[in-house]
């Protein structure tokens, strides 16, 4: 499996190239802009942002308790995430995948994203 073989040499591999020959470190997805995330999505190779957003979500959840909670973890690494990622970056393609990931977090944990 692709993803399994990216995901075990995560450090050392890169996972996916967005903007043409640039390769986008796991690491650094959470830096690519909204633009990025939005082609990737397209080409299906969305792998370096799904491990950064794993990261990010996990990260939340050490620290909130309201967050900590199995279903709303799995809305947020699910499809209604996604969704809701694809519809900020859409909106806001100037912004970083970060920036759309913190909003779907408040949508989803706390009901309140821009």
């Amino acid at each position: 499996m692709k993803t399994a073989a990216c995901l075990a040499t995560l450090s050392a591999v890169l996972c996916s190239s967005v903007h043409g020959a640039e390769p986008v470190h796991t690491n650094m997805a959470g830096n690519v802009g909204c633009a990025g995330y939005l082609k990737a999505r397209a080409e299906r190779k969305t792998a370096p942002f799904e491990f950064w957003l794993s990261g990010y979500l996990t990260g939340l959840a050490t620290y909130d308790k309201k967050i900590n909670r199995i279903p709303k973890l799995e809305l947020a690494n699910g499809e209604t995430g996604i969704l809701l990622l694809e519809r900020y970056c859409k909106m806001h393609p100037q912004e970083t995948f970060q920036v759309a990931a913190r909003e779907m977090a408040r949508t989803v944990f706390y009901g309140e994203g821009r």
